[in-house]
């Protein structure tokens, strides 16, 4: 982390300069990456993610074909699928003088970005591919029950444009039974260049929906082992970065390679994975952690970070 260099009196700039709109514009960039900033430290209000009662998983759990109402800030959902594009951010509409007319702008470009990536995409269907390998559990009842209080499961796919130029796929079971929320997230393994995005051959189409696939029973086996109380705290944290969880640049200027999730539950450690649990906003920006909240899978080749430091505090 770099440090600011002390302002030198100087070169104090004009009034017409600190009062017009480069000076104006400067403020805007440091107090928006100093609200990122402070929101990847982890100095807001973020929501735990706690195990699920065994129970409600155990009498049963409606997979519906729709998307969560908490999604993260300027993601786009692909209209009529189950995948929500997370773009890039630009720091471009820091130029512009009115900030929700720039607002409008990206909204409105990201939205026919996801709409053009649904005609590519047509043939993906990770609804289907979820509720499938849900219907094989041995231990999780699939109903068509959506009466109130009863557990509701969302699958999804979060498409996410990364700062290295490619793009990451996370497969999604959000989960939620009167108050309690729950996510598991799964992070596929391939990743996808820009050609892949802008004209996705059908080579590229089969293996996003075989990893999807296999994401899926991956998925399913996480919702078993929370059916059965087997993902609780296991007394040891850790510090885990991963461009699966934050691969876009806060504002397009800080880089992700120094984002760290910090103080994580680690559930499991393998070999090859890492099972964590993370608190988290699920309407926060991809940059400031938008991702974090729930139960990840991730490969250990996923990860550019990852240091455990003791028990629970």
């Amino acid at each position: 982390m770099q440090t600011a260099q002390p302002m030198r009196t100087a070169s104090r700039p004009p009034e017409h300069t600190r009062h017009g709109r480069p000076w104006a514009g400067t403020a805007r960039w440091m107090a928006l990456l100093a609200m990122t900033a402070t929101a990847l430290a982890g100095c807001v209000d973020l929501r735990p993610s706690t195990a699920v009662d065994p129970e409600h998983l155990v009498r049963g759990v409606a997979v519906l074909r729709s998307l969560p109402e908490a999604l993260p800030a300027k993601s786009a959902p692909v209209p009529h699928a189950q995948i929500v594009l997370l773009p890039s951010e630009s720091a471009a509409q820091l130029l512009v003088p009115v900030p929700f007319v720039g607002e409008a702008v990206e909204g409105a470009f990201h939205a026919s970005a996801a709409d053009s990536l649904g005609k590519r995409l047509a043939s993906l269907d990770p609804y289907r591919q979820v509720l499938s390998a849900l219907q094989a559990s041995q231990v999780v009842k699939v109903t068509t029950s959506t009466a109130p209080g009863e557990m509701t499961l969302r699958p999804f796919v979060f498409m996410q444009d990364c700062a290295d130029d490619r793009y990451r796929l996370t497969l999604v079971a959000h989960l939620q039974g009167g108050d309690w929320v729950g996510r598991y997230l799964v992070h596929l393994p391939t990743t996808y260049s820009q050609a892949d995005y802008a004209q996705p051959t059908p080579q590229v189409l089969a293996t996003m929906e075989r990893e999807i696939g296999s994401g899926a029973v991956q998925l399913r086996q996480l919702v078993e082992r929370g059916a059965r109380g087997q993902l609780g705290p296991s007394g040891v944290r850790a510090d885990v970065g991963s461009l699966h969880l934050v691969g876009v640049r806060a504002i397009g200027l800080m880089s992700p390679n120094i984002v760290r999730a910090r103080d994580v539950d680690l559930i499991e450690e393998g070999p090859d994975h890492v099972i964590v649990r993370m608190r988290g906003d699920m309407t926060m920006a991809t940059s400031a952690g938008g991702l974090f909240f729930g139960v990840h899978l991730l490969r250990k080749d996923q990860l550019h970070a990852f240091t455990k430091h003791g028990s629970a505090s």
